[in-house]
């Protein structure tokens, strides 16, 4: 269908769907949008294209995709100020927390917009395992974008580490350990480091203000919409930096993030098979807190296929644990050196079963 979007308002399409620009100046995020080309929505995303002039799209909806439009922007004023903030910085760390459904990653993609757009390079460091966008679910991506995005999902990692859990409140630090890894590489640019949504209950305060203080961030972007980060600032020393959620942010039930988990284990798993492994070969690595169980009930755990280095080639499912090999579903890579038992029970086809507990 054809649709004509007015000049300074905003048209917010809800996947699965599709558009093309015909004609007209538009952005996405700050990043703009490109005449003729495909743009595909997933299901449960959405993508917000603001009209700089008059536009013409043509728009193809999937089943349950939708879109609505508003006068103006849904970028608040305050992440261009944030964006600017990180202009003047030129280098240096930045941790953007908040809670669930606030925005962060849209925020992450638009401040990479922003500073593509200025000749800046950035790179992005995604820390929730349980909505993760560069790597599969349960994994800590990393990647350097080299052209402008809609969404953190259209990056491709430049290293990623395997946790093993989507959950932080079990994988603390492993979690941490695995966000400064990945900031050993440093390079001369501004680095982006999206969390969970984990926030307020006690335990997920002392996580925050442990990761604060381990990273040391140069500065630190809080997404609120009252005073819920007020407990994780006052911990911290950090520079910080405070700013709106979105009025029109995408608001996910339980049942949306698992649906999204799902498609991203399937995402990583396509063209799997069964394979076995020799454990003369490769080392087994299995959480301290998942020793004691009997190797049985490690059936159907997801499982990260390490290299040397601990880095991780992709995820796989263990279907067979024996004596000398195990059989994993996962696709086929070289160098393999460890496998590495994660907490999450899964299907084949990436249907979440149940969490591995001592």
């Amino acid at each position: 269908m054809r649709y004509l979007l007015a000049p300074n308002s905003t048209l917010i399409v809800r996947g699965p769907a599709s558009l093309q620009l015909r004609s007209g100046d538009a952005t996405v995020l700050a990043a703009p949008v490109e005449q003729g080309k495909m743009m595909i929505v997933r299901r449960e995303r959405q993508i917000p294209i603001e009209a700089k002039s008059e536009v013409d799209l043509e728009l193809q909806l999937g089943e349950s995709g939708e879109f609505f439009e508003i006068e103006g922007s849904t970028i608040p004023k305050s992440w261009t100020a944030a964006a600017d903030a990180l202009a003047e910085m030129e280098l240096g760390k930045v941790l953007v927390i908040g809670g669930t459904d606030v925005g962060k990653s849209t925020l992450c993609a638009y401040l990479t917009n922003s500073m593509l757009s200025k000749g800046m390079r950035v790179r992005v460091i995604d820390g929730d395992i349980g909505q993760a966008d560069i790597g599969p679910p349960t994994t800590i991506g990393s990647a350097f974008p080299s052209s402008y995005i809609s969404s953190l999902f259209e990056l491709e990692a430049e290293s990623l580490i395997f946790v093993g859990n989507t959950s932080p409140n079990q994988v603390e630090t492993p979690l941490i350990d695995g966000i400064r890894r990945l900031l050993t590489n440093k390079v001369p640019a501004i680095t982006l480091i999206n969390t969970d949504g984990w926030i307020e209950d006690p335990e997920a305060i002392v996580y925050k203000v442990r990761l604060i203080s381990a990273i040391e961030p140069d500065l630190i972007i809080g997404i609120s919409t009252r005073n819920e980060l007020d407990p994780i600032l006052s911990g911290s020393r950090a520079r910080a930096l405070r700013i709106d959620a979105s009025e029109e942010v995408l608001k996910r039930s339980r049942s949306d993030r698992r649906e999204l988990r799902i498609s991203g284990y399937r995402r990583f798993l396509d063209g799997a098979v069964t394979r076995v492994f020799e454990q003369q070969y490769v080392r087994v690595r299995i959480p301290k807190h998942l020793q004691q169980l009997p190797r049985q009930e490690l059936k159907n755990a997801i499982v990260g296929l390490l290299n040397n280095e601990g880095f991780l080639l992709g995820i796989g499912i263990l279907i067979d644990f024996e004596k000398s090999s195990l059989r994993v579903y996962c696709k086929s890579f070289e160098d393999i050196t460890d496998i590495e038992i994660g907490y999450v029970k899964l299907s084949t086809d990436g249907t979440e079963l149940e969490y591995l507990t001592p």
